[in-house]
Formats: structure tokens, C-alpha cells, sequence
């Protein structure tokens, strides 16, 4: 019954006429913006990714609680690459519509899909290797000899980890795997959001749910994103308010998540959610500033290796962290050598993926281009159509 009646708003919300409501591409002050902010969010992944709580334990230290506070930074990585996603999605010279969707997703497929598939392959492949070297290193992963078909296929979707906390072999795409799914849904978010500026209280809502499984807030903060392309007349309005605006609220919301017992345990996600949506209030308008400041600058470039980064680098950043937290731990190391041999671990591992990114770019051009999701543009058809 639900099945029949999802695919019946589906084809509604497909012949809508769409393009009464225009939505738009970032203007260029908004596009500089974006364009920094995926560089931020970049660094604050690898920085999530190279910290040494999880090998050592450490919660209790004073390096574990620097930490757990500097999670209220590092952790709007996620929530904002939604948000932006949801923006670009929608984005069109012609207004979004059926066709404009369609056109979308065969982009999406070159610029998605296929790097999705490649980075996962890949990383089969690396661990394959390193199972018949070193199969003691491999954790919940199976050697690629001992391999089932199912094990193949779970690598490319959910090998690590169980439930909707699982992914990808290779880890980090669990955001890719996510938005794709998400996507696909556009037309439904779009015929709703559409409606009354008002609807923007449904996502929030979603975001406030308790409990939640963890895809939730992934839809909340796309929905918002598209909200914003089809409610605000320019990015750029939003972008130039006062950074102290919503400072107060990332604040709190910021205490009130990370100290146990100041609020109850249903309502943390709510307070998550206000911590998140505040906090990339801040950081989106800071970096918005700082491209005002630098005209003379393309921040846009800046983008172009972050997709690479974000899928190869935690082949950089799982050994050289294993390896680091069993030096510190064997040294009784204090907390001031575990908190810069984390930011030293991210430091390398940046650095170590941005020459392996320029070394490819130069002699595989190509491949480079596919595995960074820009992939060459289709040659066009010059066939002469009787």
C-alpha cells in the first residue's frame, strides 16, 4: 500500500510544473564561499579521522576532553556537506524541473557514481593485497581470498560496521553512499519545500526527532539546503549578516551536547541539530569574510583536490595513526604529545595526499580527473542526424 502511494507522489511531484519558482546557481561572492568552506570541511574530516581516541582509549585525559570540545567544530563537516549538496542540487539557469533533474543525475552518475565505484574498487584491491602480506591488520575486513561474493558486494555499500552506522570499504565514501540515496528523493523534498516558506519547520523537525538512526538529520540538512536555494534571493544575503547572531546559540547548544547531564538524554539530538545548523552559520559567514577580504584570490581552486583527498586519505591517515598511538602509548606520552602528534598526524596526512593528487594530476590526467569526481567533459556528438 505505502509503496503504491510513494510512487504516486512521485509521479506528482514529476509533472509539477516546477519552473514557477526559479532556483539558481550561487552567485559569485557565494560561489568563492562555498569554495573555501569545501576546503575547511576537508581538513576537519582528516582532522575527525586522524585522532587518537579511538586506538588509545583516552577518553578520560585531558587530550580526550580537548577533543570531545573540539568535536563541536570538526563534527559540522558532515551536516554542511549535505546542506550544500541539497543548495547545488537544485541549482539551474532554467529553474528545476523534471528535465533539469534528469539532466542532474546524469551528471551525477560521471561525477558520483562512477568515482563512488572506482575508490571503492581500489581500496578492495589495496586490501586484498595487504591481506596476503599482513592479514592481521585488516580488522572486521575479510582477506580479498577469503572473499564471498557477498563480502565483494557489501564492500562497495556497508563492510564496516553494522546497521546504518556501516560503509564502504572505503570509509569515508559513507557520505557519498548516503547523499546518492538522498537524491534521488529531490523531486518529492522540492514539490513539498516549494509550497509555503514555512515548510522549512518539516526538516527542522526531523532534525529534532529523538533516538534517531542517523539518516534523519542527513535528509534534514538537504532539505534545508534546497530550501535555501528556492526561499532566499541570493546566498550571499544570508552569508553577509553578523557572525554574532548565531554565535549565542552554537554556544549553548555547543555546552549543552558536550557536558553529560545538563539536559535530558531525549532531547540531545535536538540540541545536536541547533549546535550544527548555528555552528555553520559561523563558520560559512567567517569564511565569507575572509574571500571578501582576498578578491585577488580563487577560492574555487581550492576545491579541486578535496574530493581526492576526501576518499584517499584514510589510507594515509590508518597506519600513520595506529602507528603513532602505539609509540605514544608504549612512551606514557602526556597529553600535550598525544594533541600534536594528532594535529601533526592530519598535517602529513593532508600533505602526503595532496603530492600523491599533483603527481597524478601530471601524469595521469585522466584517471586523476575521474578519481577528484571531474571527470572530462563528454565529446560532443558531431554526427550529422539525416
Amino acid at each position: 500500500m505505502w509503496s503504491g502511494v510513494s510512487w504516486k507522489l512521485y509521479i506528482f511531484a514529476a509533472k509539477m510544473k516546477w519552473t514557477e519558482i526559479q532556483t539558481k546557481y550561487p552567485d559569485a561572492e557565494a560561489s568563492q564561499t562555498i569554495g573555501l568552506l569545501r576546503w575547511v570541511l576537508m581538513v576537519l574530516i582528516v582532522v575527525i579521522h586522524t585522532n587518537l581516541v579511538a586506538d588509545t582509549g583516552c577518553t578520560d585525559t585531558v587530550y580526550g576532553n580537548l577533543y570531545r570540545w573540539a568535536g563541536n567544530v570538526v563534527w559540522l563537516a558532515s551536516p554542511l556537506f549535505f546542506l550544500i549538496s541539497g543548495y547545488l542540487f537544485v541549482a539551474s539557469d532554467s529553474g528545476f524541473s523534471w528535465q533539469a533533474f534528469t539532466v542532474k543525475c546524469r551528471r551525477r552518475w560521471r561525477t558520483w557514481v562512477i568515482p563512488y565505484l572506482l575508490w571503492n574498487t581500489l581500496f578492495l584491491l589495496f586490501y586484498g593485497l595487504v591481506g596476503l602480506l599482513f592479514p592481521s591488520v585488516l580488522g572486521d575486513i575479510p582477506p580479498l581470498q577469503e572473499m564471498t561474493l557477498t563480502d565483494v558486494l557489501k564492500s562497495y555499500w556497508c563492510i564496516r560496521g553494522e546497521g546504518f552506522n556501516s560503509g564502504p570499504i572505503d570509509g569515508p565514501l559513507w557520505f557519498l553512499r548516503d547523499l546518492m540515496v538522498i537524491a534521488l528523493f529531490t523531486p518529492l523534498y522540492f514539490a513539498f519545500l516549494r509550497w509555503h516558506k514555512a515548510t522549512v519547520l518539516i526538516p527542522i523537525l526531523l532534525g529534532f526527532l529523538p533516538h534517531q538512526l542517523g539518516f534523519e538529520s542527513e535528509i534534514a540538512f538537504f532539505m534545508i539546503g534546497i530550501w535555501l536555494n528556492v526561499w532566499m534571493p541570493s546566498l550571499s544575503e544570508l552569508l553577509r549578516k553578523p557572525i554574532w547572531q548565531p554565535l549565542p546559540y552554537y554556544l549553548v547548544g555547543s555546552v549543552l551536547v558536550t557536558v553529560p547531564g545538563l539536559v535530558p538524554e531525549w532531547s540531545i539530538a535536538a540540541m545536536t541539530f541547533v549546535r550544527n545548523l548555528s555552528g555553520m552559520l559561523v563558520v560559512a559567514r567567517i569564511c565569507y569574510r575572509v574571500t571578501l577580504r582576498h578578491p585577488e584570490r580563487d577560492w574555487r581552486a581550492l576545491a579541486e583536490p578535496v574530493f581526492f583527498v576526501f576518499a584517499f586519505h584514510s589510507m594515509v591517515a590508518r597506519p600513520l595513526t595506529k602507528l603513532s598511538a602505539s609509540w605514544l602509548l608504549s612512551h606514557d606520552a602526556g597529553s600535550l604529545a598525544f594533541l600534536a602528534t594528532h594535529f601533526m598526524n592530519a598535517m602529513v596526512t593532508i600533505v602526503i595526499t595532496l603530492l600523491i593528487y599533483s603527481l597524478l594530476r601530471r601524469i595521469m590526467p585522466t584517471v586523476c580527473g575521474w578519481l577528484s569526481a571531474t571527470p572530462p567533459s563528454p565529446k560532443p556528438n558531431n554526427r550529422v542526424t539525416p
